[in-house]
């Protein structure tokens, strides 16, 4: 499913997802651990309803950008999640467009 928050839209898809930590696409998008591709059976609309309006004020920092490392959220450093949380993995940063 995908939500646009500001025009208050949602698609719904359909279909069967396979992740990779090998796929060919990592390599160029910035910050990526894994690609996830569908073999979409079906595409169409879905009702807006309860869907709240909201606008982009600014990126959040956790984004991932071209060149720079994002920081990591100071949750997964938490005791209770330190069984639970996965290390994370060597991402592309961009920087060796």
């Amino acid at each position: 499913m995908f939500i646009d928050f500001e025009k208050q839209k949602r698609l719904r898809v359909n279909g069967t997802a396979h992740a990779s930590r090998e796929d060919p696409l990592i390599k160029h998008t910035v910050g990526v651990q894994l690609i996830v591709r569908v073999e979409v059976h079906a595409i169409f609309p879905n009702c807006p309803r309860y869907i709240p309006k909201m606008q982009l004020i600014e990126p959040s920092v956790y984004t991932p950008r071209d060149g720079i490392k994002p920081p990591e959220p100071a949750w997964k450093s938490f005791p209770d999640f330190k069984d639970a949380v996965h290390p994370r993995q060597k991402t592309h940063s961009g920087s060796d467009k």
